[in-house]
């Protein structure tokens, strides 16, 4: 990835429109020592097809999406994105104009708090549009409009769910969001630019995208008798707890409201836009909590102990001679806002007009009253809290507040270690596409590169694979590139990428699995305070922030399962690894990370499990195995090899029957309805019943697998 590189992306079926549109980029200022390029995508069959696709092919960091009719206004656009970019690392992608929040329609145009400047002839002729202006240098949003987006990280366009010309933007917003990013409208004194799109087109597709749009990403979704603003997919909301006003709530993804929470909206005054919104990955504790007169925001993956009181008003106490509960509230107007990645402690009381930043801390017992401000990544407690830590990003050390010491405490610089704490190690083969994609992910971390290498293995690739690792390494000398003479197979290179690693700890990445913001820096931590054990493992499936320690291969087993086939979780100390008597022992089961780990745990058996989603995936199924070879023959083979080396014959048997009820027979079931020929199905009832046949519980096995059989083979 070229960090100093802007393209310009255009779909483009009217030549004129783009010829007219393309002269007007010459007009742009460059930024000093960058080059600026142009993507031409014709005739594509929808917008996100044609954005994926030039995305994929262009190796700048800087990315600009722009209809074929549109006119940039501002010379100096490339100097602003640029210097926006640089400045605000987590904002990821941005548009002039955009919605706070997205009403039930899923239209932003509908949304009653809109920012952002556009000229503009949607209505007939061209005007301008402006709406609010963002009080600093831009404002987070929800859904920006799709004339003009810009971004600063690549994440995939959603061409599976939107294959023509609407909500590509909004779901493009959705993803980011999702991913960890700020989505951003910026300050503009007049607008960037004019769209001469003419009337808009509301046609059947555009009603078909706006439906696949809210039911793919929750919004009005059901749960019981309540409906959400919007609920988004994996949520765990507990019976027990007490909710009204739930069209004015949203929750994001996997957000978990634990037993006996109380979210409501006591005047049950719902307006389009959600008065509460909880950012995904987020965890509410038991018996917290949550009233909004006005607005609740709270972050992405932030932490709430149990008991905390969060609300965005006071009781109002003007008149002696009235019950208390009779006077109503003290402001309307109030907003509460907790960043992204923080953790409330127990017994918190938090109210009014309150401001806490991104990755802070609040202790337990605090009370942060009306009118306070926390910054980001700081640590503060009391009655009232007040700050008495902050992280400082340019030494990377917590510095003391004069609050508490009467001035900041300087740390004594450390040592740097004299190699990198960990390798990340990524086989690869015909997989450029997905491994650009990975190395962005980790060169666009706020991570020292000292403090880690990159090693690509190149299992002989045909793909011009060497030609786009040779572009990243220009840019950074942490990345190493080795190819190999011949095509040896995933196990080989597996084996051979960990071999060449220099880090005290080696983490093995596939390399169609990318990193979340922030990510880098976590797993960084998470090794630093953990190098006592042997083993770590990513379980990026329950994304609740806990850590477990444990120790020995059976307990192993019984924790993680069968997804410590996952190779992207995986976190082995090098020092335990060179210990490997003979590590290409199952060389040719699709599997040896399996066999690695377990041999790991045979020499120094504490291990830790970290569940957070630090990494997410292009969900691409490329196959070339057989599954059912893999995860039956290869798997089962494995464990059952650490019989005598730490791995009870219980655990076995109860893992055994654990993953045909709860993975193998799923997996069958999936691979013939989505006819996975990849992966080769035909020979699963094959490796399955020599597996299984001996055992007690084959028959029901077995009528399972009749089941699925005269489902989709007609057996």
């Amino acid at each position: 990835m070229d960090d100093r590189k802007i393209c310009f992306i255009m779909c483009v079926n009217n030549e004129e429109l783009a010829e007219r549109s393309q002269h007007n980029l010459k007009q742009l200022i460059k930024p000093d020592g960058f080059t600026v390029d142009l993507q031409i995508v014709r005739n594509a069959s929808g917008l996100a097809v044609g954005y994926d696709q030039a995305m994929r092919q262009s190796d700048a960091k800087y990315k600009v999406y722009l209809h074929q009719d549109v006119h940039i206004l501002n010379s100096q656009f490339l100097v602003d994105i640029v210097r926006l970019f640089s400045d605000y690392p987590l904002l990821g992608m941005i548009g002039t104009v955009g919605a706070k929040t997205l009403p039930y329609s899923g239209n932003w145009q509908d949304a009653s708090q809109k920012y952002g400047k556009l000229i503009d002839s949607h209505t007939g002729p061209l005007q301008p549009l402006e709406f609010m202006q963002p009080a600093g240098e831009y404002e987070t949003v929800e859904s920006l409009s799709g004339p003009l987006i810009v971004t600063q990280y690549d994440l995939p366009w959603r061409k599976d769910l939107f294959t023509g010309s609407h909500f590509y933007d909004a779901s493009h917003s959705q993803e980011f969001i999702s991913s960890g990013y700020e989505v951003g409208v910026p300050k503009q004194h007049l607008p960037w630019c004019l769209h001469n799109c003419g009337i808009l087109d509301q046609t059947t597709a555009y009603e078909d995208a706006r439906h696949i749009f809210l039911e793919y990403y929750g919004y009005g979704k059901t749960h019981g008798q309540h409906r959400f603003h919007r609920l988004g997919s994996g949520c765990n909301i507990h019976p027990s707890c007490q909710l009204s006003g739930t069209t004015g709530i949203a929750l994001g993804n996997e957000v978990k409201l634990q037993a006996d929470c109380c979210v409501t909206l006591p005047y049950n005054n719902m307006i389009s836009e959600p008065r509460i919104q909880i950012g995904s990955g987020s965890d509410i504790g038991r018996r917290c909590s949550l009233s909004a007169v006005n607005r609740i925001i709270i972050g992405a993956q932030v932490a709430i102990s149990t008991n905390v009181h969060i609300s965005d008003h006071n009781p109002a106490y003007e008149n002696i001679h009235l019950p208390v509960m009779k006077q109503g509230v003290d402001s309307w107007s109030h907003t509460v806002t907790i960043g992204a990645g923080s953790w409330i402690g127990a017994n918190t009381v938090i109210a009014g007009e309150v401001s806490i930043g991104k990755g802070c801390v609040i202790g337990a017992g605090s009370v942060v009253v009306s009118g306070t401000v926390i910054p980001d990544y700081c640590v503060a407690s009391g009655t009232p809290a007040k700050v008495i830590r902050q992280y400082d990003l340019g030494s990377r050390k917590w510095l003391r507040t004069s609050i508490s010491s009467g001035g900041e405490a300087e740390y004594p610089a450390e040592k740097a270690p004299p190699q990198p704490l960990m390798s990340i190690c990524i086989p690869s083969y015909n997989s450029r596409e997905e491994l650009d994609l990975c190395l962005k992910s980790i060169y666009s971390q706020n991570t020292r590169a000292e403090d880690f290498e990159v090693i690509v293995s190149d299992d002989a690739s045909t793909d011009h694979t060497e030609e786009l690792v040779q572009k990243y390494q220009a840019n950074y000398s942490n990345l190493r590139y080795y190819r190999n003479k011949r095509h040896e197979g995933s196990d080989s290179n597996t084996l051979k990428c960990a071999g060449y690693a220099r880090g005290e700890f080696i983490k093995l990445h596939g390399s169609d699995d990318y990193w979340l913001p922030g990510s880098l820096e976590a797993m960084y931590s998470l090794i630093d305070k953990n190098r006592d054990c042997s083993l770590l493992f990513l379980d990026i499936l329950s994304n609740n922030g806990v850590m477990n320690r444990g120790s020995g291969i059976s307990k192993y087993i019984e924790q993680v399962s069968i997804y410590i086939t996952f190779l992207s979780g995986i976190i082995m100390r090098r020092k335990e690894f060179e210990q490997i008597a003979a590590p290409e022992l199952f060389i040719d089961s699709n599997l040896t990370q399996v066999y690695l780990e377990l041999s790991i745990l045979e020499i120094t058996p504490d291990y830790c499990v970290y569940h957070r989603k630090l990494l997410t995936s292009s969900d691409k199924i490329t196959g070339g195995y057989s599954f059912a070879q893999t995860f039956i023959h290869s798997y089962l083979g494995i464990l059952n090899y650490f019989l005598d080396k730490g791995l009870d014959a219980a655990v076995l048997a109860a893992e055994k029957k654990h993953i045909a009820h709860t993975f193998l027979l799923w997996w069958y079931n999936y691979m013939l309805e989505k006819n996975l020929q990849q992966l080769q199905p035909g020979d699963f009832a094959q490796f399955f019943v020599a597996a299984y046949q001996d055992e007690t519980y084959y028959p029901e096995l077995h009528d399972r697998l009749h089941r699925i059989q005269a489902k989709h083979l007609n057996i």
